[in-house]
């Protein structure tokens, strides 16, 4: 006999299901495209080794983060939490990170999209980026509202177009290609694959949505982690098997069309623009209501503060074409995500581990800061 599962039990799985694809829906986005390049440069074994460093510290200030959520009373912002631990001036240095980070995607987008849409549909780089932020100020405009159950669909599709993309990829593979290795380049990823695992920021809410033990909480966060982990890798397996390690293009999905079948190859570009269109409504609805929260504007000039710094820095970019794409990602996660999912989580760690328990300890929070110290320091030095 099998024992009977209780309502409210079948409510909390159906609740932890949706919180991970929520969790696992913001990370899958624009920053997967341009993680296969980025770690490329380094090899097949290079990228792997700094894809591992930088999975352990996103996945350890992610549990940071899961557990300062824990100590709050109540419900509260990673900007607040963050505040209430560090003071008002670092407060604002988050929300500095937060805007930066911002920014430099909703820079990067339209870069990829005109990119994309050349590709598929032979449309010019600048009429594709134009149609995309045109679209995106459309949607901006709209009470499209936040329904969960709505984003985790979306989630479930943008994973089952991946999945599929790959698994089409697989026969056309070549094992020489998983041979190479460039040490030198290794670090040079490293703002890329921070910003692909930037999404501490919805760790509060998924936390809030689940209303489940600080025990079970904490676990569907590190589920998620480790499954987005895992996809990228596969995705990046692929992409350098079929293109080796010199033809991995800035955005992934656009090189691969050259060597899968026509209909693989339109799936992997409407991944890529659905991938890259959630993203930066997610994030555009974010900006708005931070503007109108925090600077009380109507939402035509959130709106406008949003997509003019946007269409400019664009209009400047534009003739690096697609390398502009990786380029405004690694500065975005290198400076602005390396602050504020890795740094400031960490300085409070430190200040905590003597009182509370985190893993590691303070151990933990003194190898966070080295890592995303010396990622802020290369992108704005070396990088």
């Amino acid at each position: 006999n099998r024992p009977r599962v209780s309502k409210e039990q079948q409510i909390m799985k159906h609740q932890k299901l949706i919180g991970s694809l929520l969790f696992t829906g913001t990370f899958v986005g624009a920053g997967i495209l341009g993680l296969p390049f980025a770690l490329s440069q380094s090899g097949f074994i290079g990228g792997t080794i700094i894809f591992i460093i930088g999975t352990f510290f996103a996945y350890l200030t992610a549990v940071y983060v899961s557990i300062l959520v824990y100590m709050q009373d109540g419900e509260a912002s990673l900007y607040s939490i963050f505040r209430s631990h560090l003071g008002a001036k670092i407060g604002y240095l988050t929300l500095a990170g937060i805007l930066f980070s911002s920014y430099g995607a909703m820079i990067a987008y339209p870069l990829a999209i005109g990119s994309t849409f050349n590709a598929l549909l032979n449309i010019p780089f600048w009429l594709g980026a134009s149609l995309f932020l045109l679209l995106l100020v459309f949607l901006l405009t709209r009470n499209l509202g936040d329904s969960n159950k709505f984003n985790a669909v979306v989630a479930t599709v943008l994973v089952l177009l991946l999945i599929g993309v790959m698994y089409k990829s697989i026969p056309v593979i070549k094992l020489n290609n998983y041979l190479s290795f460039v040490p030198s380049e290794m670090f040079g990823a490293a703002g890329i694959i921070i910003f692909a695992f930037a999404g501490h920021i919805v760790i509060p809410p998924v936390i809030y949505y689940l209303k489940a033990s600080r025990t079970q909480g904490i676990q569907v966060i590190k589920i998620s982690i480790l499954s987005v982990a895992a996809l990228y890798f596969f995705f990046f397996t692929v992409s350098i098997g079929v293109m080796g390690a010199g033809g991995v293009t800035p955005v992934a999905t656009i090189g691969l069309t050259g060597h899968v079948s026509s209909a693989v190859a339109i799936f992997g570009q409407i991944f890529a623009i659905l991938a890259i269109l959630t993203s930066a409504y997610g994030i555009g609805i974010s900006l708005k209501l931070t503007f109108q929260d925090m600077f009380k504007t109507n939402p035509s000039t959130s709106i406008a503060l949003i997509i003019i710094p946007v269409v400019l820095f664009d209009i400047y970019l534009s003739g690096m074409g697609g390398n502009a794409f990786t380029e405004v990602l690694n500065y975005a996660g290198g400076i602005g995500s390396a602050f504020y999912i890795g740094i400031i989580p960490a300085l409070i760690v430190h200040k905590l581990a003597r009182t509370h328990h985190f893993p590691l300890g303070q151990t933990g929070a003194i190898i966070c800061l080295a890592f995303y110290g010396l990622a802020i320091l290369y992108t704005l030095f070396i990088g």
